[in-house]
């Protein structure tokens, strides 16, 4: 089993999952992002006075904590009195009562880093609190779902449907004061393309993929496939049938393009010369080939959900 800390011994901030007698099942999944680390997350929910905790942690290097048994309600929706009716999510609605005594929480810890880019210059770049996972931390996200599913199976007999009804994040729920949680590129549409792989398999298949997909053994693979399809669709540019597609479908790669530091003119040709600079320095297996290898595969998974490969 993948490892998972427990740290709920001095956590005091959760409830029953019943209320005027009435007993829950947990029934809907609920990400979030925090605004700090997980260490900062680990006290916050151990001191009385914040109110507030989640049944689990996920931080940027794929550590996983467990604050609150999935038998008890975390305190993590934090409801206002008028969020159920303007909540976003039909079920919030259509249960009409406190989130926290039917949702399993996911926190993901996020918060402003520094790396160093393949010019060997110090870049900042807020890729947590706007919901942009590291790579582990996306990986140890879809197990954990995994996890709670086959736990709440086990113990409940109830089967979470995996997809946008029953995965949620804060903003569907409370709009008014949680819009931004958890962040405006949190990977909502890679998450649910690949826990629909996950529904299909029992937790012990489903860990054997995650395993694999975090060895790194096919990030290679990953990140030459998408510099070779790069490369496809740019030697198609000047094709008289094919090149203002070739052009649409490079364009669609616009909306990553800070995330791997082109500041270009966005256009297939500029597009297509940062992504190959990119598997160059790769290739080359120079003191920058980790972090050339971390943006290829922010352009993999984005052509995935796109449809480009």
């Amino acid at each position: 089993m993948i490892d998972m800390k427990w740290m709920g011994d001095k956590v005091p901030n959760f409830g029953p999952r019943v209320r005027y007698g009435k007993k829950y099942t947990p029934s809907v999944i609920v990400c979030h992002i925090s605004a700090g680390t997980i260490g900062s997350m680990d006290n916050w929910f151990r001191n009385p006075a914040a109110e507030a905790s989640s049944h689990f942690g996920v931080g940027r290097d794929g550590s996983i904590h467990q604050y609150v048994r999935l038998e008890n309600a975390a305190w993590t929706q934090g409801l206002t009195a008028d969020a159920i009716p303007n909540a976003r999510a039909p079920i919030v609605k259509q249960m009409g009562v406190n989130p926290n005594l039917y949702c399993v929480s996911i926190e993901h810890e996020g918060y402003v880093e520094g790396h160093m880019d393949e010019n060997g210059q110090v870049v900042v770049e807020n890729f947590g609190l706007d919901g942009n996972l590291t790579e582990i931390q996306f990986w140890k996200s879809c197990w954990l779902h995994k996890y709670i599913q086959s736990e709440v199976e086990r113990i409940w007999g109830h089967h979470i449907q995996f997809g946008p009804q029953y995965d949620l994040g804060h903003f569907q729920i409370d709009p008014k004061r949680k819009s931004s949680c958890p962040g405006k590129n949190f990977p909502w549409a890679r998450l649910y393309a690949e826990l629909a792989i996950a529904e299909t398999m029992d937790l012990a298949a489903y860990e054997e993929r995650i395993e694999y997909r975090i060895s790194g053994a096919a990030d290679f693979t990953h990140a030459y496939a998408a510099a070779a399809r790069v490369q496809d669709l740019e030697n198609k540019l000047g094709d008289n049938t094919w090149g203002p597609a070739a052009e649409s479908k490079l364009l669609q790669l616009a909306p990553i393009m800070p995330q791997i530091n082109y500041q270009g003119v966005l256009t297939g040709k500029g597009i297509a010369f940062r992504i190959a600079e990119l598997y160059q320095t790769l290739s080359a297996n120079s003191p920058y080939s980790a972090e050339a290898l971390r943006k290829l595969l922010i352009v993999y998974n984005h052509m995935i959900t796109t449809g480009l490969l």
